[in-house]
């Protein structure tokens, strides 16, 4: 595919999508330079391998229920203005956890993050709301790759930082710069950002806004909610793999960055090709290459020997597979979800799809962080792997049975209206 066509394609993206993409470039990467490095500031603050895992799964429990009041708020009062407020609020508590003094004091402030993110809702409901479905995989893709082009080697940014300053001052001031940036961001959205709902929501109360939204929810909901509950307990579980791959395996402040960069890099690149299937072939496939391909990167993983040649190519090849899988399962994910949902519900449904994986998240970082410091290193790992493998039929067919019909419709067997009825 020719340059050109991208950057034709680039241009051609919705008002709310470059907003959107054009904050993603100047955010991400600075919040992609603390990324690699957080679980180490949290043990250099003083936190044990069970307690890191006890504060990103109370992060994610916290942001779950935020979602709640989001997504009612997304439908009731409008996407933008829930939006920028939000992304103020999370720069905010960026600021605290760079000044945090204790590895409580950032969980305090980590948690505080986490309940900014009630607006993750609107953004998701945003992006639905201003792309036609036929060009969601790609449009997400183009995304990506905007938000994506910096923080990709970003991380090499960090590791300068923790090589010249330390980990803890490091990532202070990698923190400190993503609540610098990120309040530019929200002055952004809040002067750029079109609302897209156009008649609020009725005025009923949270819980009968639910209760109306529960009650219409039939067909993909199920196999939805089951789908990302056990890729996210199973991905909770191999939560503290950065400190894994530092404290056991052997790898260096730069070995982590180079790490992250390369996954970053193989994604972004994998997101146009990837794009493209999902709009040409479907949802179906690129989700279950996405399964499978996931199951590899974890084979290799759990394969990597510590402080041997081998450690590193195992692990960039782990990266390449996991980051090849993510773009397409990402991608064919989101653009399912926008498929299935109207947009009059779409910030309640993505919240309530947000609180069973967060509490099989939740589950599985806990289960991994006990099995980390009661089993070795190893365990949690090797667990989760174990559970992957014989989950990956089941996996597969709920991907498959998930994107029937809306493959059907991308390639012709099915009229939109049918659609339409069968999910009602």
């Amino acid at each position: 595919m020719r340059l050109s066509r991208v950057v034709e394609g680039l241009r051609r993206l919705p008002r709310n999508i470059k907003v959107l993409a054009l904050g993603w470039l100047a955010w991400s990467p600075v919040q992609s330079m603390s990324g690699p490095y957080l679980q180490l500031y949290l043990s250099s603050l003083g936190a044990s391998p069970e307690q890191i895992s006890a504060v990103q799964s109370l992060q994610n429990v916290v942001n779950a229920a935020s979602r709640v009041v989001g997504g009612y708020l997304t439908d009731k009062k409008g996407r933008k203005k829930i939006i920028w407020l939000g992304t103020a609020l999370v720069s905010a508590a960026y600021a605290l956890m760079a000044l945090a003094p204790s590895w409580m004091a950032y969980a305090a402030a980590s948690i505080l993050n986490s309940a900014a993110l009630f607006y993750q809702p609107a953004l998701e409901s945003i992006q639905a709301d201003s792309v036609a479905m036929h060009l969601r995989g790609r449009t997400y893709a183009a995304l990506q790759l905007l938000s994506g082009s910096l923080s990709s080697v970003a991380p090499l940014g960090g590791a300068a930082l923790v090589n010249n300053l330390g980990v803890v001052e490091g990532v202070r001031v990698s923190l400190a710069l993503s609540a610098a940036v990120g309040l530019g961001v929200a002055v952004a959205r809040y002067k750029w950002l079109e609302e897209t709902l156009r008649e609020p929501g009725s005025g009923g109360s949270l819980i009968s806004a639910y209760r109306e939204v529960l009650s219409r929810l039939r067909g993909p909901i199920r196999d939805i909610v089951a789908l990302d509950a056990a890729l996210n307990f199973l991905g909770g579980l191999t939560l503290l793999g950065n400190y894994y791959v530092y404290y056991f395996l052997g790898l260096d402040a730069t070995g982590l960055a180079l790490l992250s960069s390369t996954s970053a890099v193989v994604g972004l690149l994998s997101t146009i090709p990837s794009g493209y299937l999902v709009d040409l072939r479907g949802r179906g496939l690129p989700l279950q290459l996405g399964i499978h391909l996931g199951t590899a990167s974890l084979l290799l993983f759990v394969a990597a020997p510590p402080r041997s040649a081998p450690t590193l190519p195992l692990l960039l090849l782990s990266g390449v597979a996991g980051a090849i899988g993510g773009s397409l399962y990402g991608l064919a994910h989101s653009a399912l979800r926008a498929d299935v949902f109207p947009l009059e519900s779409r910030g309640r449904v993505y919240a309530l799809l947000g609180l069973p994986t967060a509490i099989a998240w939740s589950a599985g970082a806990a289960l991994g962080g006990w099995l980390y410091s009661a089993l070795g290193p190893r365990a949690p790992f090797l667990a989760s792997l174990a559970l992957r493998l014989a989950l990956t039929p089941v996996l597969a067919l709920l991907a498959r049975r998930l994107s029937r019909d809306v493959d059907a419709v991308i390639n012709g067997g099915l009229a939109l209206k049918d659609l339409a009825q069968r999910q009602a």
